[in-house]
């Protein structure tokens, strides 16, 4: 899919350039374009920002992987303990277990140890059940900052209506955000989910302002 997509760009984009030369611009812009997505194996992640994972999510817990639970031909299953629920629909069940696929090449989640406690973990839910990918949300809640705890806490959902883009062409000045946007821009072009200021430490959210 992001390839298609990826391809789509190149050839609209490609249909813009004056002359028989490619503006060099783009040359420069389109191997961006592919590290703003990371391989998982076969599947490929998108790279996003901690609160836009967030806010397209339909649900994020703290929780401790107790064992293995009874899987199916295509999910592996495993026994959480939840001690924070940090979004989920109101009438959500009880959530003891999480699905993951098996495939390591599908962006399937395996735990290596008997145990792992306090992960931070955004999926979808389906049938009522939490479902996630590595290409979902995973990490140790631990290894937050206090910035990134608030957000996903509280900060994140207030800016759910706004949209956190990356500076593609980040060698350049940024261009001003939309009334609705947050510009993302990490230094030096290196955007990552846990690394970088504007990942670690960065909230969008509305201004009194409207912006």
């Amino acid at each position: 899919m992001m390839l298609s997509a990826l391809r789509k760009l190149w050839h609209t984009l490609a249909q813009t350039v004056r002359g028989p030369t490619m503006d060099p611009s783009f040359l420069l812009a389109f191997p961006l374009l592919l590290a703003l997505s990371t391989p998982c194996s076969a599947c490929i992640c998108k790279i996003l920002h901690p609160q836009t994972f967030y806010c397209m999510s339909d649900i994020v817990v703290v929780a401790d992987i107790i064992g293995q639970g009874r899987g199916t031909f295509l999910k592996r299953n495993y026994k959480i303990r939840v001690t924070e629920i940090l979004k989920a629909p109101q009438n959500v069940g009880k959530i003891d277990h999480l699905y993951t696929p098996k495939d390591w090449n599908k962006c399937g989640y395996e735990v290596r140890t008997p145990h792992q406690s306090q992960l931070l973990i955004a999926g979808y839910l389906r049938r009522g059940s939490l479902h996630f990918t590595r290409c979902h949300l995973v990490y140790f809640w631990n290894s937050l900052t206090r910035e990134q705890k608030l957000g996903f806490r509280a900060g994140y959902e207030r800016g759910c209506k706004c949209k956190v883009q990356p500076c593609l062409f980040c060698w350049r000045d940024c261009p001003e955000p939309d009334v609705t946007d947050c510009v993302w821009q990490q230094r030096g072009c290196d955007y990552q989910i846990w690394e970088g200021n504007h990942s670690l430490y960065s909230i969008c959210a509305p201004a009194p302002s409207g912006h």
